[in-house]
């Protein structure tokens, strides 16, 4: 799908200190959905032994959770390819549903 455009609109929340990405998804002119996903920090205590003893260090990877995701027509997957592959090259290590699917016909 050649004519399926995505535009990414990044947004700061300080509700719950994340920053969330807002997706429209176009195909020539007509906008045939949207996307909403947030992303977080996920803290992992970690230890390292080496010569001069043990070394505790906080390593961090980031998540993402789709709130909302919403298409039109039957494209879904051709989207959803979209917002996955977008999330994975910013580093999204995990990618997490927390939506209902809402298609309209």
């Amino acid at each position: 799908m050649k004519d399926l455009n995505m535009k990414v609109n990044p947004l700061y929340s300080e509700v719950d200190l994340s920053i969330q990405f807002h997706f429209e998804f176009s195909q020539g002119e007509n906008k045939i959905g949207e996307a909403l996903v947030s992303t977080y920090s996920i803290a992992n205590n970690s230890e390292t032994s080496g010569l001069s003893g043990v070394i505790s260090y906080r390593k961090e990877s980031k998540c993402a959770v789709i709130d909302r995701f919403e298409v039109m027509n039957d494209i879904t997957t051709p989207c959803m390819n979209k917002l996955h592959h977008f999330l994975h090259v910013i580093g999204m290590k995990e990618i997490h549903n927390g939506y209902d699917l809402y298609q309209k016909a």
